[in-house]
């Protein structure tokens, strides 16, 4: 857990002591589930704590936010480590998958994060009536990003943001996109995009 927190200091991103306990905790129960349910394709807490420095690597540049919905949460990658970080943040895990939300719920409890409802659904499928007013709409490596934009945008504040976590290939999906919107880190690239400019 050093080599994370080293990198994690050097990125600007300061975090207390019992945050490093949870993503502790979290890759250990990742792994054990993974052998039984195949939900990620982190073989190793190298590449767990490798996963979790890609999730929380925009806390240097989002605006703070109140409310996060992440979209296919999957294992729990950017929501679980940015939940971890951001306590007093709400956090809504959209997972249509049964054993994937099934294991975002039993790690929410297991680490005592009363800041994540989990919504065992498709995004078209979120009543708006539940789901509103969000500050940051969270996804990695879900579907283009425009539609999905399109897709979820009505549960986007005015002045929310979206945040996607995207490959290299994403300048061949999105050939428009402004140097402004995007902060590139190795081979990943994060959009972070203002609702009204969409």
């Amino acid at each position: 857990m050093i080599h994370l927190q080293e990198r994690l200091d050097n990125a600007r991103i300061m975090l207390p002591k019992i945050c490093y306990e949870h993503f502790a905790t979290y890759g250990e129960e990742l792994l054990a589930w993974n052998k039984i349910h195949n939900l990620t394709g982190a073989s190793g807490m190298d590449s767990i704590l490798e996963n979790i420095f890609d999730s929380l690597y925009p806390l240097r540049f989002v605006d703070d936010f109140q409310s996060c919905m992440d979209i296919g949460s999957g294992g729990g990658f950017p929501a679980i480590p940015l939940a971890i970080a951001r306590p007093k943040s709400s956090f809504v895990l959209i997972e249509p998958r049964g054993k994937r939300a099934s294991f975002l719920q039993n790690i929410a409890i297991t680490l005592g994060l009363e800041n994540i409802q989990v919504k065992a659904l498709n995004i078209q499928n979120v009543p708006i009536s539940e789901v509103n007013n969000i500050d940051l709409i969270t996804s990695r490596a879900l579907m283009d990003a425009k539609s999905l934009m399109l897709l979820s945008r009505k549960f986007l504040k005015s002045n929310g943001y979206f945040l996607f976590y995207k490959g290299t290939n994403f300048r061949k999906e999105m050939p428009s996109m402004s140097v402004e919107e995007c902060f590139v880190r190795e081979n990943r690239i994060y959009y972070y995009k203002h609702n009204r400019d969409i």
